[in-house]
């Protein structure tokens, strides 16, 4: 489902892709290849974070966050197209790494730059994790941060959408998990209240 709902407006455009601007951060960041593993390992982050969920109300919660973030990106990139350009950073060499790049570049067309999805659903998948510990919460954050860079040093993505990634996966993380937990806990607190009267 993931792959049909983002390959589509990937695929097939309303209209012409725009080039976004190119930001002094954008120029200074190197291409290196071999990072795209890190970014590959995006669907293995989000899988894991599911697989943590203890509760079904975690489990729905994850489900229903992750389709709608799902969901808003594709509308914006099929209602407003981006593109980055890719052509200035050529693949070269015949190893591993070249032709697993070369293979995603020409699966995940560069038409769909803005939010980066790989950069949203890691960043809704490791903040879905908040109220696990600590350590287990930073190691997810620390890896949803390196494939936040890898969109970069990869090539894949501007800055701005690495940030609007981020944005877009802090407002469904409240949306989904920081504002029902807030009223759970109100709504507990008040039936606390209410009998000890």
């Amino acid at each position: 489902m993931n792959a049909v709902v983002y390959l589509i407006p990937n695929h097939f455009l309303i209209e012409s892709p725009r080039l976004l601007p190119w930001t002094s951060l954008d120029a200074a960041v190197p291409f290196m290849p071999a990072t795209v593993w890190i970014y590959f390992t995006d669907y293995i982050l989000v899988a894991s974070a599911f697989l943590l969920c203890t509760t079904w109300t975690q489990v729905k919660r994850f489900v229903r966050a992750y389709f709608v973030l799902l969901v808003t990106g594709s509308a914006i990139h099929l209602l407003w197209p981006t593109t980055f350009p890719r052509d200035a950073f050529p693949i070269e060499g015949t190893g591993v790494t070249a032709h697993a790049f070369r293979f995603l570049r020409q699966v995940d067309l560069p038409t769909s730059c803005l939010p980066s999805m790989h950069v949203a659903s890691s960043y809704l998948a490791a903040f879905s994790l908040w109220r696990h510990p600590p350590r287990l919460y930073a190691i997810w954050l620390s890896w949803a941060t390196a494939v936040a860079v890898s969109t970069l040093t990869a090539k894949q993505h501007y800055l701005i959408d690495v940030l609007a990634g981020l944005a877009l996966a802090g407002a469904f993380w409240a949306l989904f998990f920081w504002l029902p937990d807030s009223r759970s806990r109100h709504a507990s607190g008040w039936a606390v209240a209410s009998s000890s009267r």
